[in-house]
């Protein structure tokens, strides 16, 4: 099993109507995400995967919200690793 998460800062609260649109609650047999509202302006995205492979192939929440990041609209930490 391999996770990530994304936690995230946003200018703005009204950026989340955009992280509600592409961090939706998700599981599939290979995949499990979760999003969670820390603040009116902060929160966490837990990306549960298969493998490290898998991980690598679902990439697209960690480059939407990095997009964020690289319009100064968000500050992003990203940490992955495996179970143990």
């Amino acid at each position: 099993m391999y996770g990530r998460t994304i936690s995230f800062t946003l200018l703005a609260p009204s950026l989340w109507a955009v992280l509600e649109t592409i961090a939706k609650t998700t599981s599939t047999p290979d995949m499990t995400r979760y999003a969670f509202k820390t603040g009116d302006n902060s929160g966490v995205i837990i990306e549960i995967f298969a493998d490290k492979e898998m991980a690598g192939s679902q990439l697209d929440i960690l480059k939407a919200v990095q997009s964020l990041n690289e319009q100064a609209m968000a500050k992003v930490t990203v940490v992955e690793g495996y179970s143990v």
